[in-house]
């Protein structure tokens, strides 16, 4: 996964307007697509307290973005905007999309195999996977840190293919449950 990724050219353009306008909606801009050949901009906003957004968030940048698509003169002629949250598994592809999540459960595909110098004593059951799904503990510059079974599993950024947030939601309706009842007498 390449984290160091720059935006350029119209794609930045776009980026740097998002941010501002999401931010005076005191939302957050989690990601933007840009896909010129389908004359489409995607924004993923959200709540930084719900990590999520809700239809009203949506309107309100829609609503807020509107006016610089009349009159930036940057602005190609035909362009759809979108705006939605990233959702309850969004996806993972920055080193802030990382950092935001530390204490959830993610899914991981890699490239290739985990490096053995990183992950001394680990099960081959676990070296050999090429997906996994644990809570992420740590995130460093070159690599994430999950907790997969019993063991700490580090992963370099670089090998990483595809990653997500994964909630356990078995594990969230128990803890709602156990919030409902109240304390016990």
């Amino acid at each position: 996964m390449d984290i160091t990724k720059e935006r350029i050219g119209l794609e930045k353009k776009f980026w740097t307007l998002a941010l501002d306008v999401v931010r005076g909606q005191e939302l957050e801009l989690y990601d933007l697509e840009y896909l010129p050949g389908q004359h489409l901009l995607r924004l993923y906003i959200m709540n930084p307290e719900t990590k999520s957004a809700v239809i009203e968030d949506c309107i309100k940048v829609d609503h807020a973005m509107t006016p610089f698509f009349e009159s930036e003169t940057w602005m190609p002629e035909e362009v759809t905007l979108e705006v939605g949250s990233p959702g309850v598994y969004r996806n993972v592809n920055c080193l802030a999309h990382f950092q935001m999540g530390v204490g959830e459960i993610h899914s991981v595909t890699i490239m290739g195999g985990l490096d053995e110098t990183l992950n001394p004593g680990l099960p081959k059951k676990i070296l050999g996977a090429k997906k996994f799904r644990g809570e992420l503990l740590e995130v460093k510059p070159q690599l994430i840190v999950l907790k997969i079974e019993d063991f700490n599993v580090s992963i370099d950024l670089s090998a990483i293919k595809k990653a997500q947030v994964d909630p356990d939601f078995d594990q969230i309706l128990s803890n709602a449950n156990k919030n409902q009842q109240g304390p016990a007498l």
